[in-house]
């Protein structure tokens, strides 16, 4: 009898067991309505999810576990087919201390029918963080001050108010805001005792209200010259570069514009400008500029300084062109070097001593110089290493050097004469080594050399 029941009770668990991991035969499509989560706010998130049943009809009910309260709370139906349902998640207070991106499992049970697992996100972000503010610069005579509310996240924000305060104004405001949307609010200025602020840039703030809770947001108001002056700088090139320093009269008096510039001593030297300075000053390692002109109501004084720095460019591009030059040359297994010079003979024939430098700088193997004799010319049989093999058809001379270390230096000389009398430049064939360097043949050349005679 006990091992009866001990069997019922599995058999119900497994039952129970298999129940829960079963998944239903559902598809879920999320749209979001909003995914904004206000810290402060009691907002949810909203989606709507177009449920797909492609099994039979059933009672459903959707939950989290993960500190989210998901409404609708209550069982529903689904019938086979396509159903659309409003989703609202609630997130804890716990959860609402989190920032940023956050994702949460929710799960669909049916009913005998087994659990559905999916996700959604959620962007958790402070009253704060919702707002940006600013204004448009403000004139001594302007009456009302234009500022600016944004709304930077995707959320609806409705009876938003609004306490702006400033030094130059003070008033409430209610407005509406939809997903990034801004909203330029005229806020009448104080005049009195206007006249005594200094021209600059101004804190502003805004006690911004929602749905009960308020935060403070900051903007800056800049407050113009009773001249109006108005100041534009913008820079673009790189090798080439060019500044422009703008001021423009937006006033009704004449003003004096004065445009400054610091230069250091050695990018003043590849510097133009415009216009000629008033005064040029020289502190260390700098140069100071200045520019000075009267402009009338809604006229400019514009210079532009231009900074060409192609001459070092290219120095520099030349600099390190030579380096890699260098740095392959250095690479090769083997270098040659080819020299000429004139040899007085006792005939008055016209002879040339030439000179073959082989180095290696790897260790190669079977190595052979192969140079060429000029046509015209012969080769005097008394001097210097003969080579190893002379090919007269070619009129090829070829020495077998065999293998070289690492390091290792041959210097090859001879001489090459003529009968004929020659004049100008004289220029030999380029000499050539052959070798082999890890079971491969290469070849390397040599340098032109020519030799200058001049007329008797």
């Amino acid at each position: 009898m006990k091992n009866k029941f001990i069997l019922l009770i599995m058999a119900v668990v497994l039952v129970s067991i298999g129940s829960v991991l079963a998944e239903p035969s559902l598809t879920v499509e999320k749209i979001e309505k909003n995914s904004i989560i206000v810290a402060e706010l009691d907002n949810p998130v909203v989606y709507e999810l177009v449920i797909n049943n492609s099994g039979e009809r059933g009672i459903f009910k959707i939950y989290t576990l993960v500190g989210v309260r998901i409404e609708p709370d209550k069982e529903f139906e689904l019938l086979p087919g396509e159903t659309t349902l409003e989703v609202r998640g609630f997130p804890s207070e716990e959860l609402r201390k989190k920032r940023g991106f956050v994702k949460f499992e929710y799960q669909i049970w049916g009913r005998d029918l087994g659990i559905l697992k999916d996700k959604l996100l959620m962007n958790i972000v402070t009253l704060e963080e919702l707002f940006s503010l600013e204004a448009e610069p403000l004139h001594p005579d302007d009456s009302y001050a234009e500022v600016i509310i944004k709304n930077r996240e995707n959320i609806n924000l409705e009876n938003v108010t609004l306490g702006i305060e400033s030094v130059f104004f003070g008033e409430r405001k209610e407005i509406s805001l939809g997903p990034y949307e801004e909203a330029k609010v005229s806020v009448r200025v104080d005049k009195e005792g206007i006249e005594k602020i200094v021209a600059g840039a101004y804190i502003f703030s805004a006690r911004i209200g929602v749905d009960g809770v308020e935060t403070d947001v900051e903007g800056i108001i800049n407050f113009l010259e009773k001249e109006g002056m108005y100041i534009e700088e913008f820079s673009e090139g790189f090798i080439v570069k060019k500044t422009v320093s703008k001021k423009t009269n937006m006033g009704n008096t004449p003003v004096t514009a004065r445009v400054e510039l610091k230069k250091d001593i050695v990018s003043r030297l590849f510097t133009t400008t415009s216009a000629e300075p008033e005064s040029v000053e020289r502190k260390g390692l700098f140069v100071f500029y200045v520019w000075e002109e009267s402009i009338g109501p809604d006229e400019s004084f514009a210079v532009e300084i231009t900074t060409n720095y192609t001459f070092p460019f290219i120095l520099i591009v030349l600099i390190v062109f030579i380096g890699v030059v260098v740095w392959v040359y250095s690479q090769k297994a083997v270098s040659l070097n080819k020299k000429v010079s004139l040899v007085r003979t006792k005939g008055g024939e016209f002879a040339l001593k030439v000179r073959i430098r082989v180095k290696s700088r790897k260790a190669v193997d079977k190595v052979k110089l192969v140079d060429s004799l000029p046509s015209m010319t012969k080769l005097f049989k008394g001097f210097g290493k003969m080579p190893d093999k002379i090919d007269k058809t070619k009129r090829r001379l070829i020495w077998d050097i065999g293998d070289m270390t690492r390091g290792e230096t041959r210097v090859y000389s001879y001489i090459i004469y003529s009968k004929l009398n020659i004049v100008g430049r004289f220029e030999l064939p380029v000499a050539r080594v052959l070798f082999e360097k890890e079971g491969k043949m290469k070849e390397v050349g040599s340098n032109r050399a020519f030799f200058m005679a001049e007329k008797n």
